[in-house]
């Protein structure tokens, strides 16, 4: 399980791919339209590379919840946490494909205004119910956001990223919250190398019937 393969990657990560995605990280950001004061989950939140991003649109009013399967991925994002005095973000180890309401640190019946995940869904196991069920966290008018990797193409890069990512890049992962979303949004971003491109997705799924 990708877990332990985390676990032991994570002293390295950061220097590995902060500087790669960290445009596509804030253009997602931005994608969600994010207020003061609003609760954000970061799903598959890895070492907090996106933390500074959101706590800038949420301010110190807001709360941020981390939520990860490998504990040693967080221990680096609860360092970030820690070394920055950011008293609202709150860490959840926990199986995304198993994630409610009710496992969050704060809870509520209406739902969390954005849920928000970058290079997760290549990733996670059953990936699409996770998508399902962790759309189930937002609020009526809550947003989701999703920021990956697309190459359909097998190649010795394509090889590679699956093989250090523990991921599939294949996955057409924004399928699932295109036909949900009356007002999705899309981006495309190549990258260099044959290496494919960074997909950037949002919307607010409709009400189910």
């Amino acid at each position: 399980m990708f877990p332990s393969w985390y676990d032991g990657i994570a002293p390295v990560y950061d220097r590995a791919i902060q500087n790669l995605y960290l445009p596509y990280r804030r253009l997602a950001v931005e994608m969600l339209e994010l207020q003061p004061g609003q609760t954000v989950v970061d799903l598959g939140c890895g070492s907090g590379l996106n933390f500074e991003l959101v706590r800038e649109r949420i301010a110190a009013e807001g709360t941020l919840i981390g939520v990860d399967a490998s504990a040693k991925m967080l221990g680096r994002a609860k360092e970030k946490a820690d070394q920055h005095g950011w008293t609202n973000v709150h860490l959840l180890q926990h199986d995304a494909r198993l994630l409610g309401r009710r496992d969050l640190a704060f809870p509520n019946e209406r739902g969390v205004d954005a849920v928000l995940c970058t290079l997760g869904f290549t990733v996670f196991p059953d990936w699409e119910t996770v998508l399902d069920r962790t759309l189930g966290l937002l609020a009526p008018d809550g947003r989701y956001c999703i920021m990956d990797l697309y190459n359909g193409t097998a190649n010795l890069h394509t090889r590679l990223i699956n093989v250090l990512a523990r991921s599939e890049i294949s996955r057409k992962v924004w399928a699932p919250l295109q036909a949900k979303c009356d007002d999705y949004r899309e981006e495309r971003h190549p990258l260099p190398h044959g290496m494919g491109e960074v997909v950037l997705v949002t919307g607010t799924p409709r009400a189910s019937p």
